[in-house]
């Protein structure tokens, strides 16, 4: 089937039809420009650099896990590059910030035509994701610390990583997956008799405050977040002004406030035990 598809999907002009048709049908919404100008000219940005791309990984024994280390390395050079200050570096940064979504868009395709899809590439595609995320976080920090030459953002930069890294939310379900054959075994054990009382059905109903996801929506990992910030550094670099100092310390507080609900939210609707119990029903 792979072989099959490699040889119908050879040229640009069908690697440009398979990637818009299965991109534009996954997101129907980048369909519209009125409704989303930003998003619509960024996506077919990328989609068509990414058919430049997969043109030629193609032809090329480059796997599609290779591309996304690529697009990992991409954000730690970018991240390394912004924190630098010196002018060519932030410039280099900001152009790599900008561009590492063909990669990105660019792998799984990669996969669909030639290889296969795998979890392990999509867990790595997530990973990346957040590792980009932080770099640039990390980096934005380092840069607005130079530019206004307030020093005690270095006390405050390590803690954006801390942060992202440990919310209750994420790290519970690394604990939940971790003992997902014990639960298993005990569904099987209990299936016959399991009961489930009025108190453990009210809990289903529980989910984290649409808050969490509102905060996770302001300067998210999408392109258009990303770019604004970009712009930010932008300006910073060319008039002289010290406003990426603000959207780093707006991401600081985003960060905490998303770390602190998550920990009390958590808790309070024993999210851990509601998922368990959904996942032996």
């Amino acid at each position: 089937m792979n072989n099959q598809k490699e040889n119908y999907i050879n040229s640009f002009k069908e690697i440009k039809r398979f990637t818009f048709n299965h991109q534009l049908k996954k997101f129907p919404f980048l369909k519209d420009f009125y409704k989303n100008p930003y998003t619509y000219v960024k996506a077919r940005y990328y989609m068509y650099w990414s058919v430049v791309l997969l043109f030629a990984l193609l032809r090329s024994n480059i796997r599609p896990n290779t591309v996304t280390f690529l697009y990992i390395l991409s954000g730690l050079i970018g991240g390394l590059l912004l924190a630098i200050p010196n002018y060519y570096c932030n410039i280099a940064a900001v152009i790599i910030f900008f561009n590492k979504g063909i990669l990105d868009w660019s792998d799984g395709y990669l996969a669909r035509i030639k290889f296969k899809t795998t979890l392990t590439g999509h867990i790595l595609d997530e990973y990346g994701a957040v590792i980009n995320s932080i770099c640039l976080t990390i980096g934005l920090g380092f840069f607005a610390m130079h530019k206004s030459d307030l020093l005690f953002l270095m006390y405050l930069i390590p803690i954006a990583p801390l942060l992202h890294g440990t919310m209750f939310i994420s790290f519970g379900k690394v604990v939940m997956f971790n003992n997902l054959d014990d639960l298993l075994i005990d569904k099987a054990r209990k299936k016959d008799s399991k009961k489930i009382n009025n108190s453990n059905k009210s809990l289903y109903s529980v989910a984290y405050p649409s808050i969490l996801n509102r905060l996770s929506n302001i300067l998210d990992d999408r392109a258009r977040s990303v770019d604004f910030i970009l712009l930010i550094v932008l300006c910073d670099i060319y008039l002289n002004s010290y406003n990426s100092i603000y959207i780093f310390l707006l991401l600081l507080l985003k960060l905490f406030i998303m770390f602190f609900l998550s920990l009390y939210y958590g808790i309070k609707h024993k999210k851990a035990e509601v998922s368990i119990s959904e996942i032996k029903n």
